[in-house]
């Protein structure tokens, strides 16, 4: 009997694999066993690290490319090359990385940079010195030329940036805010705000590509605005051009027969003419057949996961022995331990919290031992701080004896692991506590507290990032040694292997070298069999900041607060930004990031104010929300602030990326910034409001996670405007609409669906009157609500 399945399994294979061509190529490779991430290149030199994309650099034989405008110098040990990219370069090239006769691809675009020119209007005012900060020049005023006063009365810099959306503040005469004349502006959170600088771009005449339809053996796509060439990868291979039947408004390629040789593996494809290179496309196979039931994605899937975080000490007491809170009267109670331990934890994941809500990777808040006394000292509240956000670590083995013990974390994990969750740990890279005996034994490891000019060298955000200080009392390692590099890289690596981790969440990347980051990455590829973890970041700053951390031999993706910052106000109804505004910079996010990223889309997080307390406006826009939290109780005097939370996780659960659920926010906790926003996470008594909330999150998280189209669609916007927003998501003949009315009325929305949307039959996920008849869709929206039609 045995004999006779395996004898139909063979016969099935041949029978796929028949006429379909082969690469010839080792598909097995460690160097093909992570998508080489797209290179953008600017006009001139470009150092790449070999590291990043094969996994010994010394393997390399030789270098080539689909351009004569691309040249190549290689450094003697082979661990870099600088790819020099002339004025000619086309949109998009291909580089190849010769191993054994073996050509590994990095697929390669050319920047979009333009000079833009910034004027600011004084008013008749006259300043001896204006300067800008902001996302173009990460908050660094001196990275960027002053403004020059012209003829025409106006102060105005010439600035190359990618099209987009950029936060700025304006520095006059050394008092820094928003631009006084610019009325686009968010809350920055600290009182005052950021304005929002709009760089547009012409994108209307690239190519845009649509999955179609496939066979066993073929894909087709689809193409508006003309293709001049087509670049279409498995795994880290390109496809030759026999490969490829490429028309006016049609691509069909073939599956290489090696796809059948893995369980998972991927299809990307771009596609450029003379004005741009189009959207990317990521396509999942299954043993060489095209993925499109979601059911079959497994916990290794990245692209499927929903991330759940939460402070460990502020969610669940599942063992009051191990309670020890300082209780000391220098010690608020708000900034003291109150007994959340992983034992909670643990009872929240058997009794099926995160699959009811449809959670499936957890983000566990730093677990290294902290501390046993206070630090810190926040004048206006006379308190010193716990180290009950585990931010302040003193050992880098051992668990805080009041969250638990390491026998009791290996437990939590695979408990995880059998309930098919994912557990990612923040890791702390950037610094230690003054009490950790690495600090004491090897102060030199250490940055100086002191800057050449003898002023303190903390909380210098910019323009010293990887040096300063977050206090007196947190020394930050000098990550430029690379001894220092290594004992990190081993300490994270113990983390992980000791408890079978699933990758981490990183704190305060910025402030830490790209030595280490690659350092980190390549034990975890040699550990895994040449197969990388999820790791995510946390950054703030521009675009090219965060992406420069980006790439297969770093990070997978970072925490989109650029995305964030302006969503966040737009949903919760302050500050005047609008739903085309955050249209614009999501479009922005998808061209750096991708159209597939793995960046986070939060709801909230543990350093900025939640978002039910500026919907509700118990906290009022530009107010120091810091202080707030401490002079007053900051409650929910408006409930509506239920609806427009509910907006804001229809648009994380419905865009390109990873959903990230800050804990409390399926139930709309409240709260100003820290520490407000860390609240107690409640399990019951929920009223109405909280409940019918934290039930419509379950189901758009369980849509997701139960529909490909939510997971790999290409993304399509059809129509905004200032309170409204239509976008689709397409996968071949999977097809899903959201809709978006974000008016204190209801509305009759009406559009027009694009050709690329082939579907007549739709079901509404909240069970709004809609219809759809000879290509135009009508649905009425009550105010503040969202749609899912699929």
């Amino acid at each position: 009997m045995k004999r006779t399945h395996l004898f139909i399994v063979y016969v099935l294979f041949l029978g796929l694999t028949a006429c379909q061509p082969k690469l010839n190529f080792p598909t097995q490779s460690d160097n093909n066993k992570n998508l080489n991430s797209l290179l953008t290149l600017n006009i001139g030199d470009n150092i790449v690290y070999v590291q990043d994309f094969i996994l010994n650099p010394a393997d390399v034989d030789s270098i080539t490319s689909s351009s004569n405008e691309l040249k190549f110098n290689v450094s003697a040990d082979k661990k870099t090359v600088d790819i020099i990219a002339s004025s000619k370069m086309k949109a998009f090239a291909d580089v190849k990385l010769w191993v054994k006769n073996t050509p590994y691809s990095i697929p390669c675009r050319r920047t979009d940079k333009i000079d833009y020119t910034f004027t600011f209007d004084p008013q008749g005012k006259q300043y001896a010195n204006v300067q800008i900060a902001g996302q173009m020049n990460d908050w660094t005023a001196s990275a960027t030329p002053d403004l020059k006063l012209n003829d025409k009365g106006l102060y105005e810099v010439t600035l190359n940036l990618s099209p987009g959306t950029y936060l700025y503040q304006l520095a006059l005469d050394g008092v820094q805010n928003h631009d006084p004349t610019n009325p686009n502006k968010v809350d920055n959170g600290y009182g005052k705000f950021n304005s929002i600088m709009q760089v547009e771009g012409k994108n209307d005449k690239f190519p845009r590509l649509y999955t179609e339809r496939f066979s066993s053996k073929t894909i087709t796509l689809s193409v508006e605005n003309k293709a001049k060439e087509v670049f279409v990868y498995w795994q880290n291979f390109q496809l030759p051009a026999r490969f490829i039947d490429a028309g006016s408004d049609e691509i069909t390629f073939d599956i290489p027969a090696e796809a059948h040789k893995l369980n998972r593996s991927f299809i990307r494809v771009w596609a450029s003419n003379k004005y741009g290179v189009s959207n990317d496309l990521l396509i999942p196979l299954e043993n060489g057949q095209v993925l499109t039931k979601a059911k079959d994605l497994t916990r290794s899937d990245k692209q499927a996961q929903i991330i759940y975080f939460m402070l460990v000490d502020r969610f669940m007491n599942g063992d009051k022995s191990n309670d020890h809170p300082m209780n000391r009267p220098d010690v608020n109670h708000k900034v003291d331990y109150w007994g959340g331990d992983l034992a909670g934890l643990q009872q929240k994941i058997e009794d099926g919290y995160f699959e009811k809500l449809g959670a499936n990777t957890l983000w566990i808040s730093p677990l290294n031992q902290n501390p046993t006394t206070p630090y810190g000292y926040y004048a206006p509240a006379k308190t010193k701080f716990s180290g009950y956000h585990g931010y302040w670590p003193v050992s880098s083995s051992k668990v805080d004896f009041r969250f638990g013990t390491n026998n009791e974390f290996k437990t939590l994990v695979g408990v995880a692991h059998k309930n098919n969750i994912n557990v990612l740990l923040d890791y702390v890279a950037h610094h230690v506590h003054n009490e950790h005996p690495f600090y004491k034994q090897h102060p030199e490891y250490a940055t100086s507290l002191y800057l050449p000019d003898g002023t303190l060298n903390t909380e210098r955000w910019d323009d010293h990032r990887l040096t300063t200080w977050f206090d007196t009392f947190m020394p930050t390692l000098d990550l430029s040694n690379p001894k220092v590099v290594d004992m990190m890289t081993d300490s994270a690596m113990f983390w992980l292997k000791e408890f079978n981790l699933d990758g981490f969440r990183h704190d305060a990347c910025k402030h830490i070298t790209e030595q280490f980051w690659r350092e980190l990455t390549l034990k975890i590829k040699k550990q895994n069999q040449g197969k990388s973890l999820y790791q995510i970041g946390e950054t703030y700053g521009s675009p090219k900041l965060i992406s420069s951390y980006l790439t297969t031999g770093m990070l997978d993706g970072q925490f989109d607060f650029n995305v964030y910052d302006v969503a966040n106000t737009t949903f919760a109804g302050v500050g005047g930004s609008n739903l085309q505004q955050v249209q614009t910079i999501l479009n922005a996010s998808l061209y750096t990031y991708g159209g597939h990223n793995l960046m986070g889309n939060i709801s909230g997080n543990h350093d900025k104010p939640r978002f039910m307390a500026f919907a509700s406006g118990d906290l009022k826009f530009g107010e120091d929300s810091k202080a707030a939290g401490w002079n007053r109780v900051i409650g929910i005097t408006d409930s509506t602030a239920y609806d427009k939370l509910l907006l804001m996780h229809t648009f994380n659960l419905t865009i390109p990326g990873i959903p990230v659920i800050y804990y409390g926010d399926e139930i709309g906790l409240t709260g100003a910034n820290d520490p407000d926003c860390r609240r107690m996470m409640r399990f019951d008594g929920w009223n109405n409001r909280e409940a019918k909330l934290w039930k419509s999150v379950s189901t758009l998280a369980h849509l997701r996670t139960s529909n490909a189209v939510l997971l790999y669609g290409d993304f399509i916007n059809i129509k905004t405007t200032s309170d409204s927003w239509v976008y689709a998501r397409k996968y071949f003949d999977k097809e899903a609409i959201v809709v978006i009315n974000n008016s204190s009325k209801a509305k009759t929305i009406e559009v027009s669906l694009p050709a690329s949307l082939k579907s007549s039959t739709f079901g509404s996920t909240f069970k709004h009157h809609f219809s759809v008849s000879n290509g135009k869709l009508k649905i009425e929206m009550p105010a503040y609500s969202s749609d899912v039609l699929l």
